[in-house]
């Protein structure tokens, strides 16, 4: 499922302010990927900002974004400012360089003294940081949630449709036996006048076809499979898994019932419910 969350903390090294932006993004994903990108990595912190993440997200790949930044609006440190600038413009002329320093090139210093050596490490830099991460892990679960709404919408309206169209298979299934067994029946009239002929042996195999074309054991398991699809709706866990093994089921008994129908109309609503059950299938890859 698609989310994103940022919250960001403040943290004061000797007078200087540095703004720790926590950003989280979740795209979608049949199984959990986890990957975590910052300005200064911190093997602490990444171990904590994974346990954080996946104690609340169980399917998707999840990048997580951890960088500093000045807030913008405050006042300017004009005399770090000139030290910066002195500094680079020495090293300029020892260098023997041509090009003379400019703003850009002072920002740019000050951006990575801003971002490296004023920050914290370890369990002290997480204390700081933990506020952020599950601030934006709730912003992620809250734009997770409206989605999911969207697809619990789609996800009903499609098993709604598939039930129907297993109503209109097994309406088109009653007439089946009776059907093929006239036809048996008028193929054998011409041998019935032959020596040998065993009415009770023809009704013996028409009763056999009769069992083998019964897909009604087939339609009650699609049937059940089709309510605890959609019983799973209301559950308020991670459901994702669940719904890929119910509908796997489904389309087993979907298969099942058009190889044993061997009937043209039956088998037009069989491909219906496949193309159907297809769509359900892409989208539940979308849901946790």
């Amino acid at each position: 499922m698609t989310g994103y969350g940022r919250r960001v903390a403040d943290l004061d090294r000797s007078g200087t302010v540095v703004r720790l932006a926590v950003e989280i993004r979740s795209v979608n994903h049949r199984s959990f990927d986890l990957k975590i990108r910052s300005d200064e990595p911190d093997a602490f912190c990444e171990s904590e900002i994974a346990r954080v993440v996946r104690a609340s997200v169980e399917r998707g790949t999840v990048s997580v974004s951890v960088r500093a930044e000045r807030p913008s609006g405050g006042p300017l440190d004009v005399d770090r400012i000139r030290q910066t600038y002195d500094a680079l413009e020495r090293f300029r002329r020892e260098a023997g360089m041509a090009q003379p320093v400019d703003l850009a090139t002072v920002a740019a210093f000050l951006g990575n003294a801003t971002s490296g050596e004023n920050l914290l490490r370890g369990e002290e830099m997480w204390r700081v940081l933990h506020p952020a991460v599950q601030g934006a892990v709730v912003d992620l679960l809250a734009t997770r949630t409206r989605e999911g709404l969207v697809l619990r919408a789609d996800l009903a309206s499609r098993a709604e449709r598939l039930s129907m169209l297993a109503d209109r298979i097994a309406t088109a299934v009653e007439p089946i036996p009776a059907r093929f067994g006239r036809r048996l029946a008028d193929r054998l009239a011409a041998l019935r006048e032959m020596p040998g002929f065993d009415p009770g042996r023809v009704a013996q195999e028409i009763a056999l076809m009769a069992e083998r074309l019964d897909v009604s054991e087939e339609l009650l398991r699609l049937k059940t499979h089709l309510d605890h699809f959609r019983a799973l709706f209301d559950s308020d866990v991670a459901v994702g898994r669940k719904l890929d093994f119910v509908i796997q089921e489904m389309g087993r008994e979907i298969n099942t019932i058009g190889s044993k129908a061997q009937d043209a109309v039956v088998a037009t609503k069989v491909i219906e419910a496949k193309a159907e059950l297809e769509k359900i299938r892409e989208q539940a890859q979308n849901i946790e």
